[in-house]
């Protein structure tokens, strides 16, 4: 598993770190991604490879692409499910076919996420392939987090983005060890819907603020220091520089993925 660079940037005279999470990727093979090795050791401990598997991808995400790239390397069948959308940039399905064209193409009607996955989930109980959790809520992905992140719980502050949450989980069991920490999340989905999943893994202390910028806003005007996901880890970087002025201590930002191209 890449040990990801500790890189140090400054901010209205402030000393920020940076996890560079987006370079366990190389960006061709595989994208600039902080979730593949995780992804990985769910797919190795849960996954039965003589049978198919599909995952749901959607518009932003890098997970398809992953998930491809593993099953091949392990010879498992992947139905690579998606939304079929104008809103899906279908340009990702022919670079993620041109490297591995044994996988299958699944397009789903438009809807709501948990939509889409309840229903493809419901079709896979009755066909036997089998399906990666909702936002891969799993501990064996998880785990991988809560394991990288404890060698840097000496900081007082972590910053990291979220949308469905399930990173955030394993990142705050590993980085909270003494109550003058916080963790901080800007979430892209609802406030909510953060802290009802936290909750869910009795973890109450983590401070959660809604992004002003939209999920799909990709603010393209905005240059950060280093590459950054346009839907996370960009909007991220935004609230902390706004909001810096707030924060006591040291500051560890988590970033998980590099720009997404499509």
């Amino acid at each position: 598993m890449i040990n990801t660079p500790l890189e140090k940037y400054e901010m209205f005279g402030r000393e920020i770190f940076v996890k560079r999470e987006d370079l366990q990727g190389d960006g061709i093979k595989l994208p600039r991604w902080g979730k593949i090795y995780a992804i990985k050791n769910y797919i190795d401990n849960n996954i039965d490879k003589t049978k198919p598997l599909t995952t749901l991808s959607v518009d932003g995400s890098w997970s398809g692409w992953v998930v491809s790239s593993i099953c091949n390397d392990l010879g498992i069948e992947h139905i690579y499910s998606f939304p079929n959308s104008k809103k899906f940039n279908k340009n990702i399905l022919d670079d993620v076919v041109s490297l591995y064209p044994n996988i299958k193409l699944n397009p789903l009607k438009p809807n709501m996420t948990s939509i889409m996955y309840n229903g493809l989930k419901g079709k896979c109980n009755k066909n036997g392939t089998q399906i990666i959790p909702y936002g891969f809520e799993h501990e064996d992905f998880i785990s991988v987090f809560e394991e990288r992140v404890k060698e840097y719980n000496y900081f007082d502050n972590l910053i990291v983005s979220s949308g469905s949450g399930i990173s955030l989980i394993g990142l705050t069991r590993g980085f909270m060890k003494r109550k003058s920490q916080k963790v901080i999340s800007i979430c892209v989905s609802s406030e909510n819907t953060i802290s009802k999943r936290l909750r869910k893994y009795e973890l109450s202390d983590v401070e959660i603020y809604k992004s002003k910028y939209d999920f799909s806003n990709r603010m393209d005007d905005y240059i950060t220091p280093f590459p950054t996901n346009q839907f996370w880890d960009r909007k991220g970087w935004k609230w902390l520089e706004e909001n810096i002025k707030t924060i006591k201590g040291s500051i560890l930002f988590w970033n998980l993925g590099g720009e997404y191209r499509y």
